[in-house]
């Protein structure tokens, strides 16, 4: 092991003499290289090496490829120095794919290197690694839709693209999202090919104007042997057409309706299929239907062709307006709907459409409300609003002065939905727009009273109350504050961050601390009260460091055995605000404090932080 660690180390000495000959890095800098290589190096030479041990080589090297980069000139050595630069960047590459070798389960570490890759321009390397990544996780589709979009938009080529696509849907033939990909991608080289059509046409054009016909008849040429190149016997103008026109498009997209049965994809891209027939019992049906009565199209009537499709859209420019009877058409259609599919959903996409159309003002407004009242007023009845048309029914009733009839309203479905938090907030919404103080206390106690079982929502209500004392009189705000806090965990830890916020900025930094100091020790223990703490002593015009780190302490202490996010929090505080030299005691702090379970990942996020390489997510 020593005989292949000194001959690694001797390969590297010509490139750390020229580092110095080019004065990249002084004599002390190489030194220093050379022994963190070779601490690096001894380590990877054991038979149990970690993931760890190449992420920290990596990082390492990184440091010394941003260095070395940001050393080179344009003198007369450029391009020696670009050399040297160009074989640390192969070390780093080398040292990735050994590290992948080992681990390849790890996506992160994949998308690291191609990360890494894409930074020095190593393409070729992405293209050869995309392969081996996918083997090792086909069953994660958002990989292979991340392929696609390297190939296409990095590498340039679409051919490659459409293949991981199809691959893909192969291993997961009813994934949406490598549908939607691969749809999109047809579209998009579709339009670049367009262009490319439309610029070769007015360069042609150009040439002809500027009698330019020697030149003229060359481009043309060309042009003809380029697409007979692809596919003999004019199949290349036959294929560039079906691209053009998104033939392929299509097909991805008949695909994508055969595996997924959802009327949404019909109602995106136009299709000749009869919806009622297809679909008798789909609510978007219905929806399709009725919105085509509205735009003035039968929906008995065949799908359009493009040329018709345009002409209706001139006559709805010109027209502008809709007609009473196209409304009157539209919401026959949806009251047919809703007494064939009695659903939630039917009756929603009902009232999308006529609160939709009562936007629009300037035409038959008297008409459209009357339209809203009477479907708000039938959902009601039949039980199935959902709670958010509430709010607007809400709101109309409010400005129509119908108080009795709102009252009534919010108390029946109180009573019809007692968990819904969300009716209860409204009702007590509706008791402060009236300023009636009584009610509101009223209100909100018969929540509490309802929500016992579920005493996590009724977080919001506390809070609700508390802004309501706010905008009135501050006397209660602390009374009710207080209250809270009596209440289970899920509603007394939220609102101890909030009294405390509400200190700070009701009474200054000095009650802030008095205030902190008597919860941070009160069970059950809050991590969000450190955490605040920390963050309004930050905001200060002068910061003291010691208020901030004792937050992180007794955060670290009452919480540092089982959570890794608080060290690595502590840990960037010192980093960017307070003392850097201290990260490397919060380190050995963590790992004798944290537990086993906790050690290792807490080593693994404080190396990835310092490699600055982080993972793409799906």
């Amino acid at each position: 092991m020593s005989e292949l660690l000194e001959f690694r180390l001797e390969e590297m000495l010509p490139e750390l003499e020229q580092m110095e000959s080019l004065q990249l890095f002084d004599k002390t800098e190489i030194r220093s290289i050379l022994k963190r290589r070779r601490e690096y190096e001894t380590k990877l030479q054991r038979q149990n090496k970690t993931k760890d041990d190449f992420l920290l080589y990596i990082h390492y090297e990184i440091e010394v490829l941003k260095l070395a980069r940001s050393r080179q000139s344009d003198d007369s050595q450029a391009k020696k120095k670009s050399d040297i630069v160009y074989k640390i960047a192969r070390r780093i590459n080398k040292l990735f794919k050994n590290a992948i070798i080992r681990f390849r389960d790890d996506v992160r570490l994949w998308i690291s290197y191609i990360k890494f890759c894409k930074l020095v321009h190593f393409y070729t390397c992405i293209s050869s690694m995309l392969g081996p990544m996918l083997q090792a996780h086909s069953d994660k589709p958002f990989l292979w839709k991340f392929a696609a979009q390297l190939e296409f938009e990095d590498m340039h080529s679409v051919e490659n693209a459409r293949q991981y696509l199809l691959r893909g849907l192969r291993f997961h033939p009813e994934c949406r999202l490598l549908y939607l990909e691969a749809f999109k991608l047809e579209l998009v080289y579709a339009q670049m090919k367009f262009k490319e059509r439309l610029e070769k046409e007015e360069k042609l054009a150009v040439g002809t104007k500027e009698h330019e016909h020697p030149k003229c008849d060359q481009a043309m040429e060309v042009s003809g042997s380029s697409s007979q190149a692809v596919l003999p016997d004019g199949a290349g103008h036959e294929f560039m057409d079906q691209v053009l026109e998104g033939k392929h498009a299509e097909v991805i997209y008949e695909a994508a309706v055969k595996r997924i049965h959802d009327v949404s994809f019909v109602y995106q891209l136009p299709q000749h299929i009869d919806l009622l027939s297809t679909y008798p019992t789909d609510e978007l049906t219905w929806d399709i239907m009725a919105r085509r009565e509205l735009e003035g199209l039968s929906y008995s009537d065949s799908a359009p062709t493009s040329a018709t499709v345009h002409n209706k859209k001139q006559d709805r420019k010109k027209k502008k307006k809709i007609s009473r009877e196209q409304i009157r058409l539209c919401t026959a259609v949806y009251q047919a709907g809703v007494k064939q599919i009695n659903t939630e959903k039917m009756w929603s996409l009902y009232l999308d459409q006529v609160i939709d159309l009562n936007h629009d003002t300037t035409s038959l407004p008297v008409f459209k409300k009357k339209l809203l009242r009477e479907a708000f007023q039938a959902a009601h009845s039949a039980g199935k609003m959902q709670e958010k048309y509430y709010r607007t029914w809400m709101e109309i009733l409010y400005n129509a002065g119908k108080r009795k009839k709102l009252d009534a309203v919010l108390r029946s479905v109180t009573e019809r939905l007692p968990k819904s938090v969300d009716m209860w907030q409204l009702r007590i919404k509706f008791h402060q727009q009236y300023d009636d103080e009584a009610a509101v206390i009223r209100v909100f106690h018969d929540a509490i009273m309802s929500l016992k079982s579920e005493e996590s929502s009724t977080l919001v209500l506390w809070k609700k109350l508390i802004l309501y004392y706010q905008t009135k009189e501050n006397a209660k705000v602390e009374s009710v504050f207080k209250e809270g806090m009596l209440q289970g965990p899920t509603v007394s830890l939220p609102l101890k961050i909030r009294y405390l916020e509400w200190v700070m900025l009701a009474k200054g930094i000095t009650a802030a601390r008095t205030v902190y100091e008597s919860l941070c020790f009160q069970s059950p223990f809050c991590l969000g009260l450190h955490t605040k703490m920390a963050s309004l002593e930050c905001t200060q015009p002068e910061i003291k460091m010691n208020y901030v780190r004792k937050c992180y302490d007794l955060a670290c202490e009452q919480f540092g055995k089982t959570n890794t996010d608080i060290w690595m929090e502590y840990v960037r505080f010192e980093h960017i605000r307070g003392d850097a030299k201290n990260v490397s005691n919060l380190y050995l702090r963590a790992i004798k404090t944290l537990e086993p379970m906790q050690t290792d990942s807490f080593i693994s996020e404080f190396n990835l932080l310092k490699t600055g390489l982080a993972s793409v997510k799906s």
